[in-house]
């Protein structure tokens, strides 16, 4: 069974720490070319909001899973259940029990096993 694991980006890691550098040394810093803290904090806190909503949504994937696994489970009891009722009122060999996709029992191939030849007798 696949468990949810937390996503992480190492990018983002990245950037926190150098803006909290940059912090630092001066909050309102500008490098030029639009390369200042602010835009850089506001393009971290993007990737930080994309990276939970990510994370959220898989969060959620794995729940709905679980949900259809359960499902599933119940659906084979279900058409077990199905084909052991109509075995009951009609019978296996009826062709009721064939319509629901079953082999009638009268239809049924046995396993046929090949006969070891008997050793011939060798002539002299």
């Amino acid at each position: 069974m696949n468990t949810y694991v937390r996503r992480k980006s190492t990018p983002l890691d990245v950037a926190k720490t150098r803006s909290q550098g940059l912090m630092s040394q001066d909050p309102a810093m500008d490098l030029g070319n639009g390369l200042d803290v602010q835009s850089y904090l506001v393009a971290i806190g993007a990737l930080d909001a994309q990276l939970l909503k990510i994370n959220n949504m898989a969060a959620d994937m794995q729940t709905e899973r679980a949900k259809m696994r359960q499902m599933e489970r119940e659906m084979r009891d279900l058409n077990d259940r199905y084909m052991k009722g109509t075995a009951a009122k009609f019978g296996t060999s009826s062709y009721e029990y064939m319509a629901i996709g079953c082999v009638r029992k009268n239809e049924r191939r046995r396993p046929t096993f090949a006969a070891t030849p008997s050793p011939s007798p060798e002539v002299q």
